[in-house]
């Protein structure tokens, strides 16, 4: 393999790489799947000791944890459409090429007024191109617009919370010993 990379290689390596970016962040929302299922017992446990100190902290918890979650899932959608559009646009591009190439040939070979239909082409391949160029502003954009968000608990209201922790599923018997030693797996202890 030589120093420089073809632009096939390049693209390839584009979009590996966005492959690998999408499965890390389906890998991030499922840890903070799990995370949530923690926060929320320990948010039940809080409440049935009478804990009002560690019942808001772990609410608090909660709650930027779905945040961060839905930020998570937002960047995950926005890549998985970037990523088809931009694949779109370049099958437009392809095939607008190829329509060149035909019309070319075609126009070698015949008398009719091919050269429009050819300078029309190369408008429409010009218009896809900066389509492209667009897209990857875009793109690039909405990577920035994610590091801006910074109000977490617009994401989750107190009663989405409250559902989790009092409608949510909990082991009902009581056994507080039970309950702390589950907590205390899923963090790791």
């Amino acid at each position: 393999m030589g120093i420089f990379k073809s632009k096939a290689e390049k693209e390839q390596e584009r979009k590996m790489a966005v492959r690998r970016s999408m499965k890390e962040l389906e890998k991030r929302i499922r840890k903070l799947k799990d995370q949530e299922k923690v926060y929320i017992n320990a948010a039940q446990v809080a409440e049935r000791e009478g804990l009002p100190d560690q019942l808001k902290l772990a609410k608090e918890a909660l709650k930027m944890t779905i945040s961060e979650r839905k930020r998570t899932y937002k960047m995950l959608l926005n890549a998985q459409i970037m990523s088809q559009m931009k694949d779109m646009s370049a099958m437009t591009n392809e095939f607008l090429n190829a329509i060149h190439i035909i019309s070319k040939d075609i126009a070698d070979t015949t008398s009719a007024d091919m050269n429009k239909l050819t300078r029309e082409l190369r408008t429409a391949m010009d218009k896809v191109s900066e389509q492209t160029e667009s897209l990857e502003d875009l793109l690039e954009d909405s990577q920035d617009d994610v590091g801006e968000l910074s109000d977490e608990s617009a994401l989750v209201t107190d009663d989405e919370i409250d559902k989790l922790i009092y409608g949510g599923s909990s082991d009902e018997t009581g056994d507080i010993d039970a309950d702390l030693e589950k907590l205390r797996k899923q963090l790791g202890d």
